[in-house]
């Protein structure tokens, strides 16, 4: 005889399908909860099971989401660097002259940290998050490429005739210097610093000199 069809009783004892709105909106809660608990007690000394427990979740469910703790770390990062040069974009795309652009951009990145404190401690100053941790995040393409409005607006303000190793020097060089201002007036900042527009405008200049 053929089979009967599972009752609807048995049906709704399974797990329900969950939408792709209710997913995110679980993803969301993890990555709210976890952003809380680690600015309170820090990266390394929050477990899964209290990252569940402050998501409203079982551990079952955190696991179904993210597969480690460095992974809920890794998506709070891409939060923020996205919310970072979505900010930085709209500024380059606002100023139309090449060395007030690159200044802008520049005070941009330095401004976001000064307002956002919290967030550079979550993405500079984690404990317990290895270089292998860091170097997979900072591997990923899709990240590397927003940071070409830094080094774009340089390549703009310095013109056709920088090389392209010399480019990436002075690239690398502002964008050390802009972390450097950031993190000095974020970590001490009982010391009476200049202005970050003074510090940023003088970084800036120094790299655009021949």
């Amino acid at each position: 005889m053929p089979s009967s069809p599972p009752s609807s009783s048995s049906r709704a004892r399974g797990r329900p399908v969950l939408s792709e709105g209710e997913k995110a909106d679980m993803r969301r809660r993890i990555a709210e909860g976890a952003f809380r608990l680690f600015q309170e007690d820090g990266y390394d000394a929050v477990s899964m099971r209290r990252l569940a427990n402050e998501a409203g979740c079982t551990v079952m469910t955190l696991y179904r989401y993210f597969d480690r703790k460095i992974d809920i770390l890794r998506a709070l990062w891409a939060e923020v660097f996205a919310e970072l040069f979505d900010r930085l974009d709209k500024i380059a795309a606002g100023e139309p002259d090449p060395a007030r652009r690159l200044h802008a951009v520049a005070l941009g990145y330095v401004a976001f940290w000064l307002e956002r404190r919290e967030h550079y401690f979550l993405v500079f100053m984690s404990s317990g998050v290895s270089q292998s941790d860091v170097s997979i995040f900072v591997g990923d393409d899709s990240v590397v490429r927003r940071f070409d409005v830094i080094r774009d607006s340089l390549a703009s303000a310095l013109g056709s005739g920088v090389s392209e190793k010399d480019l990436t020097l002075k690239a690398e060089l502002l964008l050390c210097a802009l972390n450097g201002v950031a993190h000095n007036l974020i970590t001490i900042s009982a010391y009476p610093w200049s202005e970050p527009e003074a510090l940023v405008r003088e970084a800036v200049s120094a790299i655009l000199k021949p």
